[in-house]
């Protein structure tokens, strides 16, 4: 496998990787942060919530992945026409699309469990719909992505690995 193969792999695969870790990564960093838990009880009491019935965090992490599946999507059709500089320019503008949304969504609903704030009841079903609010500004960061991909920087760095 050629490095621009590797390459071209890695960026349709990381948008995956990084959607499974975004809700855990919230819930640690407000444990540690915000409720001031040890880092280590933190990452146990994510570990149990993985499959616990009615914290089932694992199903929210699934759940999330919907705009992250799109990215991939997107960045292994792209990956037939770009080379692995611009395609990375293209992923990494999605990514940013979907985190600019994703995070102060899931902050929001995680919030008053860790900071001592009153939690709606319903605010759980927040989490059906943010994959989908992501989608629109996942476009943007695709659109944005795709046009600093055509920057000199990446069209330089493209032509010296052709």
């Amino acid at each position: 496998m050629t490095s621009q193969n590797k390459q071209t792999l890695f960026w349709t695969l990381a948008p995956m990787g990084v959607g499974m870790i975004v809700p855990s990564a919230i819930i640690f960093l407000l444990a540690v942060a915000v409720a001031h838990t040890g880092p280590l009880d933190a990452m146990a009491d994510i570990v149990r919530k993985q499959f616990a019935p009615g914290e089932n965090l694992f199903f929210l992490s699934l759940l999330g992945l919907i705009p992250f599946a799109a990215l991939s999507l997107a960045c292994f059709f792209a990956s037939r026409h770009l080379p692995p500089m611009r395609l990375a320019c293209v992923a990494v503008g999605g990514l940013v699309g979907i985190l600019v949304l994703m995070v102060p969504g899931h902050v929001s609903v995680w919030y008053p469990l860790y900071g001592g704030g009153h939690q709606s009841s319903t605010a759980v079903i927040a989490f059906v719909f943010i994959p989908f609010f992501c989608m629109p500004p996942l476009g943007i960061g695709l659109l944005v992505g795709w046009a600093v991909s055509l920057l000199p920087f990446a069209r330089k760095s493209s032509a010296s690995t052709k």
